[in-house]
């Protein structure tokens, strides 16, 4: 066969071989990799809170509104002081609607007036009833007199008659103990129907005054120097004009103490049982972006609640900050990251080149023109990384991009 005939039949078979195989690309491909690192690991969960005073005086409603007799359960804010206004003690922070104090108090009038006449038509009564009452008893005893009289002048009767008049005696005696007993039942429900009235009075007396205290103190004043900000009513908004606030919701503002600030937040419940006392929370608070806070876990509810403006349960976790000079008001957002595991010198590797499955999990790494499998046993993890108990050494290139059917590379499993 000649030369030039061989190469037509050779060529081709190169070119195929060349196709099929794509040696440039096997030499050429570059896949991204990650580096096994060490260090210290830590583990967090993430909660978004808001800054308030761990300290402050608290602006609510009039003390008075809180007395049972007092039947107003809301009032609705009519005026309120700009937030973060500064005032002095006695400055008017709020004015509450009058019109239901109003209402009640004209109430309370026509009720007592009822009663005023009810007392004094209870007590001509009683003077009507035990006056007759005495004069019955009058007749009683004239009628026991009597009969008294007419046994007397029996005595030269004969028996039958003596016995009579003795028997009219008897009852005559009988009545009168029966009038007089009457008069004493008598007298103590007439007395008993008065201090009943008597008493409504006095409660409705009270209540009117306390009623006229609410009216007067229906602007709401400053009890101490201080910022202004405001409280946080029904579904966690913050109070506004317009808002109702009464017994059950009292809280209208705050003079908070700028320098106890903690973090509120809700931790849901799938995480609160890593929550613990003292532990360490980085805070960043979205008017400073690039700084990060320190703060410390004072407190933990014991019962659930549910979360403000969401329909699932939290427990509510306090966390102080220390250590800040920057001016931090209360109300601003918080993103707070609770330390819940901290392990130093350890590998850990960026998660998204852990692969596998619930019976085991690896990594890709490249050998020669090839790819393999690398069993690694992991521990903690956070949102990016994972921690390497086994399986790899600190500074190892692990694949973070690879091929589809990587799973067909491979597998070197630990002893």
């Amino acid at each position: 066969m000649s030369k030039r005939k061989l190469s037509f039949i050779v060529a081709p078979v190169i070119l195929l071989i060349v196709i099929v195989w794509q040696p440039w690309k096997v030499m050429s491909d570059s896949h991204k990799t990650v580096t096994v690192e060490k260090g210290l690991f830590e583990t967090f969960v993430e909660v978004t809170g808001e800054l308030k005073a761990e300290k402050a005086v608290d602006i609510t409603v009039p003390e008075v509104s809180f007395n049972d007799e007092v039947d107003i359960w809301a009032m609705k804010i009519m005026s309120l002081v700009e937030e973060g206004k500064i005032v002095k003690k006695g400055d008017e922070v709020a004015q509450l609607e009058p019109t239901e104090v109003e209402e009640n108090l004209t109430s309370v009038n026509e009720k007592l007036n009822e009663l005023y006449t009810l007392v004094e038509d209870a007590k001509i009564d009683s003077t009507l009833a035990l006056e007759a009452q005495r004069e019955t008893i009058q007749k009683e005893r004239d009628r026991v007199l009597d009969a008294e009289l007419k046994v007397e002048q029996s005595s030269f009767e004969s028996k039958a008659v003596q016995r009579q008049t003795s028997i009219e005696l008897e009852k005559a005696q009988r009545s009168l103990s029966k009038s007089q007993r009457d008069l004493i039942t008598k007298t103590q429900k007439h007395k008993t129907i008065i201090a009943r009235n008597e008493r409504k009075v006095k409660r409705y007396e009270n209540k009117k005054n306390l009623m006229e205290q609410l009216r007067s103190e229906l602007t709401v004043k400053s009890p101490a120097d201080g910022m202004v900000i405001y409280g946080n009513g029904y579904n966690g908004q913050k109070v506004k004009v317009g808002s109702r606030v009464g017994r059950w919701m009292p809280l209208i503002a705050t003079l908070p103490d700028l320098n106890t600030l903690i973090s509120e937040m809700y931790v849901k419940e799938i995480d609160i049982a890593k929550i613990k006392l003292d532990q360490q929370v980085n805070i960043v608070i979205d008017a400073f972006p690039n700084k990060t806070f320190i703060g410390q876990i004072i407190s933990i509810a014991n019962i659930g609640q549910e979360i403000p403006g969401e329909f699932q349960n939290g427990f509510k976790v306090k966390v102080k900050l220390q250590n800040f000079k920057e001016e931090l008001l209360p109300g601003m957002t918080t993103t707070n990251y609770i330390i819940t595991n901290r392990i130093d010198n350890t590998l850990f590797i960026d998660k998204k080149a852990v692969l596998g499955n619930d019976t085991i999990n690896y990594v890709v790494q490249k050998k020669g023109l090839s790819f393999i499998r690398k069993e690694v046993i992991t521990g903690l993890e956070t949102e990016d990384h994972f921690q390497i108990i086994d399986g790899l050494n600190e500074n190892e290139k692990v694949i973070l991009e690879y091929s589809d059917n990587i799973g067909d590379a491979k597998l070197i499993r630990l002893n």
